[in-house]
């Protein structure tokens, strides 16, 4: 029995795995940190596009307000992306974001 065939699924399995399962779990726990350090007063891009900032925080979501006096309720996991305050650096592969 010639076992290039294993060795070839092998090889295959360990490529799949650093290039498409390693990245996305990165991205997951990098969301999840960033989720997690939500507070009132963060201005905010949700995945659906929406700026907002950030009122109330909740279990489960969250309260933006989206324009003054506008405010609405989503689920933490739809906030994208924190925008960066004026004089903060953006979150980067180098410095931990």
């Amino acid at each position: 029995m010639d076992p290039a065939p294993l060795i070839f699924l092998a090889v295959l399995a360990a490529v799949f795995w650093f290039f498409v399962i390693r990245p996305q779990r990165q991205r997951q726990t990098a969301h999840r940190s960033m989720v997690s350090d939500l507070g009132p007063g963060d201005e905010v891009i949700t995945a659906g596009g929406i700026y907002g900032r950030i009122r109330t925080i909740a279990d489960d979501h969250i309260v933006l307000e989206i324009a003054p006096g506008t405010e609405i309720r989503l689920a933490k996991e739809a906030v994208a992306t924190v925008i960066p305050r004026p004089g903060e650096t953006p979150p980067t592969a180098e410095n931990g974001g």
